[in-house]
């Protein structure tokens, strides 16, 4: 390496990142819905960097036999990854994990053959990795290949998880922002970008067309790096609210429309009854629990004879709630709005004044109704 001293301080940086996750997953993981998981691709993590504690520690002929054994790990924390993002988006999951981790059960099969080469050999990939002549290294090649295009499928499956959650966050939770986890959606965002390096790289050195020899250290710290970088947003302090029902539930098939009226009325009894709206935080999961009904039945209950989404619902009794305090005592609209889990005293002003705009459109009908 060029600069011995900015790799190391890479990853010590990196050890340090390490150490802060084991010691946040030690502590948070009976409240971690994906604690299995996750810890899972923590305690995996270091063995990306085998072939860079080797250099750093002195290469010496008794390990070769673990240099270049632990290229499939980053697939294997990958797979750790989508199984942790789909465990906290939806309450809906296939028992199939297995099947998350057969590609990297294929890369262990692909790797036996280099396992096996001599001592010689495995030391100069080490120190020396190939470029160019594909024909000879293809398999060398083919691994890291196979391992960039896993991580990409794998990033690409859980920002589709992180997607569809957030599409009905709003019809099974009042208080969106508490439960929004944009920020951990973003890590999928990372982990595709480092797959495409990586398979740009990879690129690069299959056609010999830069003089990149350190191309194998680059690529096992940027995935070390990302892949801790991901882990580390799934240990954040975060409230979580998998989606209670499925695509199919709420399309409306298997509810007539009878159930979807009792549904509705279960559901408004235990409002009253529990005094819900008062809840921040307040889930459809909850409710619908309270309510002994389906927490796909409640929804589309809300959607197709109140049109509006569970958010919107709850929100409603809320404000009615707020008009009565602000009426009959003297408190003033910021603890008010506080106190109910509103932003603001403008985004409660804001909200009456639409709530009473709507009101007035209804009143008229129920009137001509009458």
């Amino acid at each position: 390496m060029n600069d011995m001293s900015l790799y190391q301080l890479s990853i010590s940086a990196m050890l340090v990142g390490w150490f802060v996750a084991l010691m946040l997953v030690w502590v948070r993981y009976e409240r971690l819905p994906h604690g299995n998981f996750v810890l899972t691709g923590i305690v995996l993590w270091p063995f990306i960097l085998t072939d860079e504690w080797l250099k750093l520690a002195g290469y010496s002929q008794v390990f070769h036999f673990i240099a270049g054994a632990f290229q499939f790990v980053p697939a294997v924390i990958a797979a750790t990854i989508v199984l942790s993002v789909r465990k906290i988006t939806s309450e809906h999951i296939a028992k199939n994990h297995i099947l998350f981790f057969i590609p990297a059960i294929l890369m262990i099969a692909g790797q036996i053959p280099f396992m096996l080469l001599p001592v010689e050999a495995k030391e100069l990939m080490l120190f020396s990795p190939p470029m160019g002549d594909v024909l000879n290294h293809w398999p060398y090649y083919a691994t890291y290949l196979f391992s960039a295009f896993v991580i990409l499928s794998y990033a690409v499956h859980a920002a589709e998880y992180f997607s569809n959650y957030h599409f009905y966050l709003s019809d099974q939770v009042v208080d969106v922002d508490m439960f929004e986890m944009k920020i951990t959606a973003n890590g999928c965002l990372v982990m595709m970008s480092v797959a495409f390096i990586n398979i740009a790289m990879i690129g690069i050195v299959v056609f010999d067309l830069l003089p990149f020899t350190q191309w194998q250290t680059f690529l096992n710290m940027l995935n070390a790096a990302s892949l801790l970088f991901v882990l580390l947003l799934l240990l954040q302090k975060q409230r979580y609210s998998p989606t209670p029902f499925t695509d199919n539930q709420f399309s409306g098939k298997g509810y007539s429309e009878d159930y979807l009226s009792y549904a509705l009325k279960q559901a408004e009894l235990a409002i009253i009854e529990h005094k819900a709206y008062k809840r921040k935080g307040l889930r459809l999961r909850i409710l619908a629990d309270a309510a002994d009904v389906e927490p796909a039945a409640l929804a589309l209950a809300t959607r197709k004879i109140l049109k509006r989404n569970f958010r919107a619902f709850i929100y409603h009794y809320r404000l009615e709630y707020a008009k009565k305090v602000l009426m009959r005592t003297d408190q003033k609209v910021t603890s008010v709005a506080k106190r109910l889990g509103f932003n603001s005293e403008k985004y409660l002003s804001n909200m009456f004044i639409k709530y009473i705009q709507i009101m007035g459109k209804q009143d008229p009908e129920e009137n001509n109704s009458n």
